[in-house]
């Protein structure tokens, strides 16, 4: 018996260890984009988030994508996504578009030049 709950606690003990870290990723638009994550999906098929997914959204219409609540201000935008409108909007959403739910703003980063063709 004394030998099966010390198996038993040496079983936990090792289940509970952290596993090996995950590193970094070296591609500043991967770097960038753990920022974005925590409100945005980007692969097909994912779910909205606090954010809309992201996918395919170059070309596409703002406000428009399926499933999601956006503000009423931010439908009637009229903004197409291109890598000009994407890059102005990240650096100051909220003078973009007043009204706007979303209050991340990568200003002061070149957002541009390294988050818009990760997107892509």
């Amino acid at each position: 018996m004394k030998s099966s709950a010390a198996a038993l606690g040496l079983a936990i003990s090792l289940g509970l260890e952290p596993g090996p870290a995950e590193a970094a990723p070296t591609d500043p638009g991967a770097r960038l984009w753990l920022q974005c994550r925590a409100c945005h999906s980007l692969k097909a098929g994912e779910p909205n988030k606090i954010g809309p997914n992201l996918h395919g959204i170059m070309g596409a219409k703002a406000g428009s994508r399926p499933g999601f609540r956006y503000s009423a201000p931010m439908k009637a935008s009229g903004i197409v996504w291109t890598d000009a409108s994407l890059d102005a909007w990240l650096t100051k959403p909220m003078t973009m578009v007043k009204g706007t739910k979303m209050s991340f703003a990568a200003e002061g980063m070149p957002a541009k030049d390294i988050l818009v063709p990760f997107t892509i």
